[in-house]
């Protein structure tokens, strides 16, 4: 009874913008799950979560022992989500550069290009990503393969490289693949983060 007195509580409003609605229910659920791993990363044990449609949006109602603890769970879930694909450059002009991988410029493509991320195991037991492109994203993606083949891209999340991909082909045919994720719990952790991060705004309910 004294812990739960002495608890604090936040409600945020889940704004959703995704074109298919058979996406919405799923993209809600990794919302609940994004909130459970941040509040684990932070260290601090949840009292009470709770996800509930509002509408074409959705509200989640978090409880936990420390204050301090939803304050930092608030700034981590509405700092901006930045995605990049980045190509290959030379270090003197290139955007960014990440030792041992060198140096990467941006291309144009970001998150707003994605339209979802969908992880699955691979027959090995590791995981892998297919990242489905808006129609405007396949065409900058397109352009970058026609650019880079034989060379890299690389996926940038927040300014960390992510993944590399070699473009093996100057026609971007199908959707992109990343294979040989070390887990299926990894892959399922990535593509939460991705399509929350780019299809969800939260923002706290006074």
């Amino acid at each position: 009874m004294l812990t739960a007195c002495g608890s604090a509580s936040v409600t945020y409003n889940l704004e959703v913008n995704i074109e298919s609605p058979d996406q919405v229910s799923p993209l809600l659920l990794a919302s609940k799950r994004v909130v459970e791993r941040r509040m684990q990363s932070i260290g601090e044990d949840i009292i009470d979560l709770n996800l509930k449609r509002v509408g074409e949006d959705a509200q989640i109602y978090v409880e936990a022992e420390e204050k301090i603890a939803l304050e930092l769970l608030s700034e981590n879930l509405m700092e901006p989500f930045v995605l990049e694909v980045m190509e290959e450059a030379p270090s003197d002009t290139a955007d960014i550069t990440i030792e041992s991988h060198g140096g990467f410029s941006s291309t144009g493509v970001n998150g707003s290009h994605i339209l979802w991320m969908q992880s699955d195991e691979q027959a090995n037991g590791r995981g892998k990503i297919t990242i489905s492109f808006s129609e405007e994203g396949r065409e900058l993606m397109g352009k970058v393969f026609k650019k880079n083949i034989g060379k890299s891209i690389g996926l940038f999340v927040r300014g960390q490289l992510v993944s590399k991909l070699l473009v093996e082909t100057d026609e971007l045919k199908d959707d992109i693949i990343i294979t040989d994720i070390p887990s299926i719990d990894l892959a399922n952790v990535f593509a939460d983060d991705v399509n929350v991060g780019v299809h969800v705004i939260f923002t706290i309910l006074e």
